[in-house]
C-alpha cells in the first residue's frame, strides 16, 4: 500500500523494520557476575565499552574485545564524572557520524552508582536540589526532595537513549526486595514478595528497555541462571525469540545466536 498517495508520511511496513539494537536491563545481586555477562557479547566485530561507575574495572580482567573507562567523583562537592561521560558521549556520536569505528555495545556498569554521579552533577547545576550533611570534617551535599528524584530519572533515561543511538545498550542494576509502599508504616516495612532494582524509585526506568533479565545463582549447585520471563518474584520480559525462560548458560552471544536461528526458521 502506498501511504504517501494518501497524504500520510513516515509509515513503514513492519516486515521491513530491521532488527533493533539490544536494550537490556540486567538485574542481580552484587558479585553474581552481571558485568561479565553484559560483556559476553564482545567479539572482534563487536567491541564492548564498559562505562564503569562502580570502580570495579578489575572484575573484567582478561575479557577480550572489552574496553573499560571508569567515571568516578573523588570529590562529590566538585563532581566531574558525568561531565567526563558527556564529553566522551559527544565524541562517540561525532565519530559515528563521520563513519569512524566505534564500539558496538555499551554497558552502564552500574545504574545504581551512575545515579549517584548524576545526583552530584544535578546538585552542582542546581544547588537547591541538595542539602548539606556533615561527615567527619567534611560537609557534603546529598539529594533532597522529589525534584532531584525526577530529574535523576530523566537524566538516566537520556543517557540510556543517547547510547542506544550508538549500538547495543546493557544497563546493570543491583537488586533489592520490593517495598510495599501501601502497607509499609513508620513502625514496620512491608514487602511485596517481588524483586526490584536499587534504588526502588528508579523501577519505572525499566520500561524503556526491550528486555529485563535477572541473573541469579542456584544455591543447590552454585550455577548461574539467567531469568528472562515473568515469575512469582520477578517481572522479566524478553524480546528475543528462541530463548528459554531460564538459561543455565548465561552468554549473550549464544542467546543472540539462538534468537537469529529462531527468526530465520520463521521466515522460511
Amino acid at each position: 500500500m502506498d501511504f504517501s498517495a494518501l497524504g500520510i508520511k513516515g509509515v513503514s511496513a513492519a516486515s521491513d523494520i530491521k532488527e533493533p539494537p539490544l536494550k537490556i536491563a540486567l538485574i542481580g545481586d552484587p558479585g553474581v557476575g552481571k558485568s561479565w555477562l553484559a560483556c559476553s557479547l564482545a567479539s572482534p566485530s563487536n567491541m564492548v565499552m564498559d562505562l564503569d561507575f562502580d570502580g570495579r574495572a578489575a572484575s573484567l580482567q582478561g575479557k577480550p574485545n572489552v574496553f573499560v573507562k571508569t567515571y568516578h567523583d573523588s570529590n562529590p562537592n566538585v563532581p566531574k564524572a558525568m561531565q567526563d561521560f558527556e564529553t566522551d558521549l559527544a565524541a562517540l556520536k561525532y565519530a559515528k557520524s563521520q563513519g569512524k569505528e566505534v564500539p558496538g555495545t555499551y554497558v552502564i556498569d552500574s545504574i545504581s552508582y551512575a545515579r549517584k554521579a548524576a545526583e552530584s552533577e544535578l546538585i552542582r547545576q542546581e544547588s537547591k536540589l541538595g542539602r548539606p550533611v556533615r561527615i567527619g570534617t567534611t560537609t557534603l551535599k546529598i539529594s533532597a526532595g522529589w525534584d532531584i528524584i525526577n530529574a535523576n530519572r530523566l537524566y538516566l533515561e537520556y543517557i540510556i537513549n543517547e547510547l542506544s543511538t550508538l549500538g547495543h545498550v546493557i544497563a546493570v542494576f543491583h537488586e533489592r526486595d520490593e517495598k510495599d509502599v501501601v502497607k509499609t508504616t513508620k513502625e514496620e516495612t512491608k514487602y511485596t514478595g517481588l524483586v526490584t532494582i536499587q534504588p526502588q524509585y528508579l523501577n519505572t526506568i525499566t520500561s524503556i528497555f526491550n528486555d529485563t533479565w535477572r541473573l541469579k545463582v542456584n544455591p543447590q549447585n552454585n550455577k548461574r541462571i539467567l531469568q528472562t520471563s515473568i515469575s512469582g518474584e520477578f517481572a522479566g520480559k524478553c524480546s528475543l525469540q528462541g530463548v528459554l525462560a531460564e538459561e543455565i548458560e548465561p552468554d549473550l552471544s549464544k542467546l543472540l545466536a539462538k534468537h537469529r536461528i529462531a527468526v530465520a526458521a520463521k521466515q522460511k
